[in-house]
């Protein structure tokens, strides 16, 4: 199985091919050659039901890839709270460099998120923070 194909099976928010995979010996902390990990695409697709898969079959909640991504900064900088929120009940860290940028900062430039959905975003992680 490849990663392509693991990938389009997320996007297509296809639960039972992935489960499959990871039954068959897909590790859960598969990446592509820039280090985006198969929690980091469910994120972008904001499927918690996909990211709870993967994180009960091991999938580190913290990995970074090649920009200072991680899976909740792309949760974030796609506007997916629920995906927030399941990301923090599974301790995810809230700190990272996306693009060598603060979180907050990262999100206000390159979001394009509505400035009140930014600031409930960031209010939920630093929230987790305290």
């Amino acid at each position: 199985m490849t990663f392509d194909a693991v990938h389009k099976a997320i996007k297509k928010g296809d639960l039972i091919f992935l489960r499959r995979g990871l039954d068959g010996g897909l590790s859960p902390n598969c990446s592509n050659r820039f280090s985006w990990s198969l929690l980091m695409l469910a994120a972008m697709e904001g499927n918690t039901k996909i990211g709870e898969l993967l994180i009960s079959r091991g999938a580190n909640v913290d990995a970074v890839n090649d920009f200072g991504e991680t899976a909740l900064s792309l949760a974030a900088h796609s506007g997916h709270i629920p995906f927030i929120r399941m990301l923090l009940a599974q301790g995810a860290s809230t700190v990272c460099h996306p693009h060598g940028s603060g979180l907050g900062d990262w999100l206000r430039v390159a979001s394009g998120l509505p400035r009140e959905k930014i600031e409930s975003i960031l209010d939920l992680i630093n929230k987790a923070t305290v």
